[in-house]
């Protein structure tokens, strides 16, 4: 492999491009917010072992505390949001 950007293709390459020309880039925000979404929900099913329901409106899973706790990190001082 190469080193630098030059291996980069693909939604790496247009993602750089794109912050140097500041042109839209090939994914929409939209559609990749609910790519990387579903696989984060995916990976918390696969962790507690269990199915889970996922309420699309709201970006929670339904009913379920504990698999809700899981969709972000506990901030650590001193960097809160």
């Amino acid at each position: 492999m190469q080193k630098g950007y030059a291996y980069m293709t693909g939604h790496h390459r247009n993602f750089l491009d794109c912050v140097k020309t500041r042109s839209l880039p090939i994914s929409n925000a939209e559609v990749s917010h609910r790519s990387v979404t579903t696989c984060h929900a995916g990976n918390i099913c696969l962790r507690l072992g269990r199915k889970l329901r996922w309420g699309l409106d709201i970006e929670q899973f339904l009913d379920d505390d504990t698999a809700n706790r899981m969709l972000a990190r506990t901030m650590v001082s001193p960097w809160p949001l």
